[in-house]
């Protein structure tokens, strides 16, 4: 079994999109209405992975303990690009024992980005 995607519900379809697409650097595969105010757009990171997005259902992400996490080659690489687009920062980078470092952010939704960095 694999995981296909990750669904989220948020306020604003468009400024989530404009966000994933400029900051993540994913592109949007599919967007349609499934109601008379609901929305679904599917987007990928171009490696498999997928996020599904929702809108218009009365329901908002309640992020509290959930967070995305994603692998990067530079954390501080991620850092400096993060601060570029003027996203939220709440921890690190910071380096673990195991020499893993870690580095969270914030999606316009309040939903945490957790980006990870493995030794070499």
């Amino acid at each position: 079994m694999n995981i296909s995607f990750v669904t989220v519900h948020v306020p604003e379809l468009d400024k989530t999109i404009a966000f994933y697409e400029t900051v993540m650097g994913f592109t949007v595969t599919k967007r349609f209405k499934a109601g008379p105010q609901v929305e679904i757009v599917f987007m990928d990171d171009g490696r498999g992975g997928q996020l599904e997005f929702i809108t218009g259902t009365g329901h908002t992400v309640e992020a509290k303990g959930l967070s995305i996490g994603f692998t990067v080659p530079d954390i501080e690489a991620t850092l400096a690009h993060l601060k570029q687009h003027g996203v939220t920062v709440v921890y690190g980078p910071a380096t673990m024992p195991s020499g893993v470092k870690l580095l969270n952010a914030k999606d316009p939704n309040g939903l945490e980005l957790g980006f990870v960095q493995y030794p070499k």
